[in-house]
């Protein structure tokens, strides 16, 4: 193995099924719409836990513990301020405040309690918005070609970003391998006249988690010199 390469303990996955998350996408959009919008707390806690039950990070199951009482308040708050700002809220602060506030409430199942207030995210908002204008500005320019960097680009920028329990995240995909398998997902769309197209969000989020891993944790700290561990061993003894 080279120096660079990782050997991971077990693989990442997400498990979860393409009627499962096209129904969750279903109920999310129904709710807050019969809702005038009221209900989406509810409904992001709801499906944000089934996202995260059915997500591996290099073996280790996510679990999400927040819940749409604790979302409710900050998000009327967040969408008015929203709303006055015609947008620019959302733009500086709303959609970074939504991602801290989901990462915070992310962590492993069965996480040792001393971490469980670890997670979070640290990217800036002004960060975020470079990479959607970054991303979004080389797609159109190679018309939809170079969409296939934009999603691996925002995938690691978001992922190194991300910390869970302790745990920094990193994202190992690359653009010509998300290329192929984007091309064979539209063939076989192609071929079965649309149908295939119906797991193609779902085989989009699975590729993503595959290339998803805890990073190289830091190094441990350096270890106090002997002298202050313990007295040096040729030191003289005292006079009688």
């Amino acid at each position: 193995m080279s120096k660079n390469q990782i050997d991971y303990a077990s693989k990442s996955d997400f498990t979860g099924g393409a009627f499962a998350n096209f129904g969750y996408n279903f109920l999310v959009g129904f709710v807050s719409l019969i809702t005038l919008e009221l209900g989406r707390p509810f409904m992001y806690c709801v499906k944000k836990k089934w996202e995260c039950k059915h997500t591996f990070i290099d073996g280790k199951q996510l679990m999400f513990d927040g819940n749409g009482m604790q979302l409710f308040g900050n998000y009327i708050k967040w969408s008015l301020l929203t709303i006055i700002t015609l947008g620019i809220y959302y733009i500086l602060k709303g959609k970074l405040l939504m991602i801290e506030w989901g990462t915070k409430h992310t962590h492993y199942l069965d996480a040792p309690e001393s971490e469980v207030n670890l997670s979070h995210f640290d990217g800036k908002w002004y960060q975020i918005l470079g990479v959607s204008l970054l991303t979004g500005f080389v797609t159109l320019i190679t018309l939809f070609i170079g969409s296939f960097w934009a999603h691996c680009y925002t995938e690691r920028w978001y992922a190194k970003h991300t910390m869970v329990d302790g745990d920094r995240f990193m994202f190992d995909g690359k653009a010509i391998q998300y290329f192929g398998v984007k091309i064979k997902w539209l063939l076989l769309t192609l071929i079965t006249i649309g149908i295939y197209g119906f797991w193609m969000a779902v085989k989009t989020l699975q590729w993503s988690t595959k290339h998803t891993h805890v990073g190289v944790p830091a190094a441990p700290a350096a270890a106090a010199p002997a002298a202050e561990a313990a007295p040096a061993a040729d030191e003289a003894p005292k006079a009688e």
